[in-house]
């Protein structure tokens, strides 16, 4: 049987549902839907519930759950709830072939072990087929837009029919170069051979959208996506989309769709922050959870709870002002939905709380005790220390061939067989905690630089090469203003400087960005912080850094590095026709601005040294020049 171990944070992003991954034995395997996620015989889900109020709402859930641990039964001791529980993976893609001989053969999804070769060359001195060379699996499959993902049809492409009569053996054989037009697919029983190449490509037939593929797997007659889902067992439904081809470890072949959120007070309430941490603590949640169960947590049920009436100091209307902050409270008429709420509102009431200081047990945010010298007052307007701050973040469905465009009851569809009605439904989150820097840039001074005409021209260069992508990828269509770029490479410049001043590792770091251009309501501001599965940042580290005599430090250390790359001029020169993902940077590469993609919320796009410090034949452009 194979087994292996992954990280339960891995198991949202980026192995989550419908994801592939390859086991230490060199097993490829898909991650099964969430039906199967929390099978065994004494199973206590409240153990691992999380409750994110912002969050349920708007991905319109009942709760969240933690991936489940691995914990094997102790000989001698007495058994508890949620032991031997593991995520079930199946093996993906069925076929495999044989390094030695180049068989093909296919074998269920639930196929324990390592296929063996039958081929009859492998059996003399009478050795039987059973103990031939271990098989490998195939390195293709094929994907569609709507989130399939299939065997390649290696008999169908062969043969090109859609329906092949031949049941010959397969191999697949290579031969000259290491590209596709070298990989042969030849069947031993008519005799028939055929290349691969031309099976990742898209194209365009009578005018449509199509794959070479799709449409030249048989001569008039087109090969479509039969809408497999191998990760809920095999599942199919109708699709009709074309197929295209690609290696099983591609970047396209899954891109997990991830909400965030960080944790808020519901409200400016009186109850105290003691009270939270007590109902914060393992018993009172476990206990709690279990109450939830049968119906609402009361007042009452709380009292029962505390048999060490640790929450007799506390009124009843103090409990439930902390249970509804923990639990939602009454907040439905307010909308949170993810296909109604746009991102730039979604951030809204995290900037509102940020500029402000606020003391709770899961978010504390501190003005720095002395002012700060010039070079920061005099550009941001607001500078707040995130001493403590709780992030949840949660898969809600996938995609492929594109990162985006799909609504959130078609992503949750995607990662059940059966799912579970609205008030049982849930979502794989975990949840980390942080610190982190919040920085905002004068509005007033901010409004004259963005006005400017050179200004806005060069922030066009970037829109215009941006305009074109979403119809053709799906993405979500975004407004690019000098605004948004400033505040980006900004983010960038000083999470780089901060690696080398803090020690921290180059993925520790991420950035928040709250930017937008509304003259009523407009946001500037931007999130430094660590919100890493482990102890990495939290211990102050980086909050440090925020204070008065470290940030001045480290943000004219930014700037010198921003006016001049290691790689200029040709960073500044070649910016200027674009460069990067999608050419949708100007100056900025990987020795000053982009950073990983797990630090970044735009995947490396949209970033500009020139308007920060100016370009080299504009050196006054840039909003610090």
């Amino acid at each position: 049987m194979t087994s292996g171990n992954i990280r339960r944070a891995q198991l949202i992003s980026p192995f989550g549902v419908g994801a592939m991954t390859v086991m230490v034995d060199g097993t490829s395997v898909i991650t099964t839907g969430l039906d199967h996620w929390f099978e065994g015989e004494d199973v206590d889900v409240s153990e691992f519930r999380i409750d994110e109020w912002r969050l349920q709402k708007r991905l319109r859930v009942s709760h969240f759950r933690l991936p489940p641990d691995y914990r094997p039964r102790v000989p001698g001791m007495p058994n508890s709830p949620n032991l031997l529980l593991t995520i079930p993976f199946l093996r993906f893609p069925s076929w495999s072939f044989c390094p030695y001989c180049k068989r093909l053969e296919e074998q269920p999804l639930a196929y324990h072990g390592k296929a063996r070769c039958p081929d009859k060359q492998h059996q003399a001195g009478g050795k039987p087929a059973t103990k031939g060379p271990a098989m490998s699996q195939v390195p293709f499959v094929v994907i569609c837009e709507k989130g399939h993902v299939g065997n390649f049809p290696w008999r169908e492409w062969v043969h090109r029919s859609i329906q092949p009569s031949c049941r010959g053996v397969l191999r697949l054989k290579a031969v000259g170069t290491g590209s596709l037009s070298g990989q042969l697919v030849v069947c031993e029983g008519c005799g028939k051979v055929r290349t691969l190449e031309g099976v990742t490509t898209a194209t365009k037939v009578d005018g449509e959208a199509s794959t070479i593929l799709s449409s030249q797997l048989e001569k008039g007659a087109d090969y479509a996506c039969d809408g497999w889902r191998p990760w809920l067992g095999g599942a199919s439904q109708p699709c009709g989309h074309p197929l295209r081809g690609s290696l099983r470890g591609a970047s396209n072949v899954y891109f997990p769709l991830v909400e965030s959120s960080i944790y808020l007070p519901q409200s400016s309430s009186t109850v105290p922050p003691t009270l939270l941490e007590i109902l914060n603590r393992p018993n009172f949640v476990t206990a709690m959870n279990l109450a939830r169960k049968t119906g609402d947590v009361t007042v009452a049920t709380v009292r029962m709870i505390d048999e060490y009436n640790v929450l007799k100091p506390y009124t009843d209307a103090q409990i439930q002002q902390a249970l509804d902050e923990a639990y939602g409270g009454e907040m439905a008429e307010e909308v949170y939905d993810l296909d109604e709420l746009t991102p730039t509102q979604w951030r809204r009431p995290e900037y509102a709380m940020l500029r402000n200081e606020i003391d709770h047990p899961n978010l504390v945010v501190n003005s720095a005790a002395v002012p700060y010298e010039h070079a920061i007052r005099n550009n941001f307007s607001r500078v707040r220390l995130v001493e403590s701050l709780r992030e949840t973040r949660a898969l809600w469905g996938f995609t492929r061939l594109v990162s985006s465009g799909l609504k959130l009851k078609e992503g949750k569809s995607r990662l059940w067989k059966n799912q579970p009605s609205p008030e049982r439904d849930w979502l794989p989150a975990y949840t980390v905690s942080g610190e982190g820097i919040y920085l905002e840039l004068d509005e007033e001074r901010l409004r004259a630089w963005e006005r400017r005409d050179e200004v806005q021209d060069r922030a066009n260069r970037i829109a215009e090469r941006y305009r074109g992508l979403p119809a053709d990828r799906l993405l979500t269509p975004k407004e690019i203003t000098p605004r948004f770029l400033l505040i980006h490479t900004i983010a960038h410049l000083l999470i780089n400087q901060l690696i080398f001043e803090c020690g921290y590792s180059t993925a520790s770091l991420r950035e928040r960005l709250y930017v937008s251009d509304e003259r009523d309501a407009p946001m500037a501001g931007m999130l430094v912080y660590t919100a890493a599965g482990d102890a990495e940042g939290t211990m102050g580290g980086l909050v440090r850094m925020g204070k008065p005599g470290y940030l001045e430090r480290a943000w004219a250390a930014a700037l010198a590095n921003a006016e001049w790359c290691s790689t200029d001029p040709i960073c500044m020169e070649a910016g200027e026709g674009g460069q990067g993902p999608d050419s949708c940077n100007l100056a900025a590469c990987h020795a000053c601005a982009l950073l990983p993609e797990t630090a970044c919320e735009e995947f490396n796009r949209f970033l500009d040294r020139g308007l920060v410090v100016g370009s080299l034949t504009e050196p006054k452009l840039g909003f610090f020049s």
